[in-house]
């Protein structure tokens, strides 16, 4: 069954959320040690550190190590990997198992950091936000407002893609007054309104980002981005096939059209900005490899999964030119074979190897090719194929991979949009991949749709504790039933 848990306030999970060990959900008692609402809403110079900082919390959040990004990618056949770190075998391992949720699990901080994480850019967003009701005297406060906006909305619409339920709250207090949580499509639609408003005041202002926001030069273009991010989160944050019929695809093409007309970079200086997931763990020699599944989509006479049987693969061979460009071929395994032969694979994805060996250099957040791909398949599933096909038969199928234009029919243009998010930027930003097999009822049989509120929380709630996977769960809403061998 699925659980919604009440807490007494939302204030005792967003303390939790920024490490606070004991908290007390009395709202009446003051906090000696720390500054009341209205000192910490009326200081500016403060405010406006915190208004530069939200951003990057976000994104390196969003690609940590120590989030689910690395378990998810496996999940998703995507990458496959046999390590341990970040959960990547205990989420992959074959049969599908529950997740575990204890908080005694040692790699529980990929869900249990995230979680707090993201509570914490919400808790500075909202702050924002409040400084702007009480009138703050900003010398931009049309961008301080916007960067709160923009806060609110990524991190309430990254924890709607993650987990089942989020807790609400915005610069007025927490939006359920009772304490109770809300559903991932509840949290989204807020993420969303909020996302709205964030592009409503950047467009209404002028409003650009210098490098202290966004590294890079491209703070321009935050409205752009910003609609492109739209984009990203409706179509992400399905669990199964019957609810893409639910998705907006109206306000899925209106996000898209108005997103980026180019590849959005940041500068990474290996110092505050960098990225962990997908572009170095996920890619690094010796750590997870290309699926076997992405593998045989580029050649189908490579076998699409690793059987037992299997000691060599030779390099494949395709005719999309991607292969040679983004892709390395490997002669041998590395992965223990105790662990599963399945998880074995001969390729390994090179396109980030300039990131790998400099460190420092303007990386692709956000690729012109995604934000195409939700284009085209806004117009299929709202009947305008010749349209889809277009904005497909223009992109990076056909400059980059030189494969042939793809027919103005619903079939051929799904599979050549499932085909790019697997192959061509499927290593540009976590989740990709996964919100992709998910949307599609493509993950293995028994993978978590979503995770669980993680049980740190839960014991410090406290509330009982649960968990999805396996069998746990409501089948096809908790759990896939789906599975791209099937």
């Amino acid at each position: 069954m699925k659980k919604t848990i009440k807490l007494f306030s939302i204030l005792t999970i967003l303390f939790f959320s920024v490490s606070c060990e004991d908290f007390s959900t009395e709202l009446e008692v003051e906090n000696l040690e720390n500054p009341n609402d209205q000192i910490l809403t009326s200081d500016p110079v403060a405010l406006e550190a915190i208004s530069k900082s939200i951003i990057h919390s976000w994104y390196m959040t969003h690609t940590n190590y120590y989030g689910p990004c690395m378990a998810m990618a496996t999940m998703s056949d995507i990458i496959t990997c046999s390590w341990g770190n970040s959960g990547m075998r205990d989420t992959s391992s074959e049969p599908r198992v529950a997740f575990n949720n204890s908080a005694a699990y040692g790699s529980g901080y990929i869900t249990n950091n995230y979680f707090n994480s993201l509570y914490s850019v919400l808790a500075d967003s909202n702050t924002l936000g409040k400084a702007i009701v009480n009138e703050t005297e900003f010398d931009d406060p049309a961008k301080i407002e916007m960067i709160s906006k923009l806060g609110q909305a990524l991190s309430i619409g990254y924890l709607a893609i993650v987990f089942d339920q989020v807790w609400l709250s915005d610069e007025t207090g927490a939006v359920n007054e009772d304490g109770s949580s809300s559903t991932y499509a509840e949290a989204m639609t807020f993420a969303l309104d909020k996302l709205d408003q964030a592009i409503s005041i950047a467009n209404a202002n002028n409003i650009t980002l210098d490098d202290g926001f966004i590294p890079g030069g491209q703070g321009s273009r935050i409205v752009e981005f910003m609609n492109s991010l739209g984009a990203r989160m409706l179509v992400t944050n399905v669990r199964n096939g019957s609810q893409k019929a639910t998705i907006n695809w109206a306000k899925v093409l209106t996000y898209a059209q108005n997103g980026i007309t180019s590849d959005f970079e940041i500068y990474m200086d290996d110092v505050s900005w960098y990225t962990y997931v997908p572009q170095t763990y996920l890619v690094y020699p010796g750590w997870a490899r290309v699926d076997m599944r992405v593998v045989n989509m580029m050649d189908p006479n490579t076998q699409d999964y690793w059987t037992d049987n299997l000691t060599f693969l030779p390099e494949s061979t395709s005719v999309d030119a991607r292969l040679l460009t983004d892709y390395q071929y490997l002669s041998s395994n590395n992965f223990r074979p105790e662990r599963g032969y399945y998880h074995y694979s001969n390729y390994r994805y090179s396109r980030y190897d300039s990131y790998i060996t400099y460190w420092t250099e303007n990386l692709v957040v956000y690729s012109k090719s995604e934000n195409d791909m939700y284009m085209a398949e806004a117009m299929a599933q709202m009947g305008d194929l010749a349209g889809a096909a277009g904005v497909i038969n223009a992109g990076t199928r056909v400059t980059r991979g030189n494969l042939p234009l793809v027919n103005a029919n619903l079939a051929d243009i799904s599979y050549a949009i499932h085909y790019e998010r697997s192959v061509e930027f499927a290593f540009t930003s976590p989740f990709i991949g996964f919100g992709e097999m998910r949307k599609e009822d493509m993950l293995q049989p028994g993978t978590p749709l979503h995770f669980p509120v993680p049980g740190k929380a839960l014991d410090a709630i406290p509330a009982p504790n649960y968990t999805f996977g396996g069998t746990t769960g409501v089948a096809g809403e908790d759990y896939s039933t789906g599975g791209w061998r099937n």
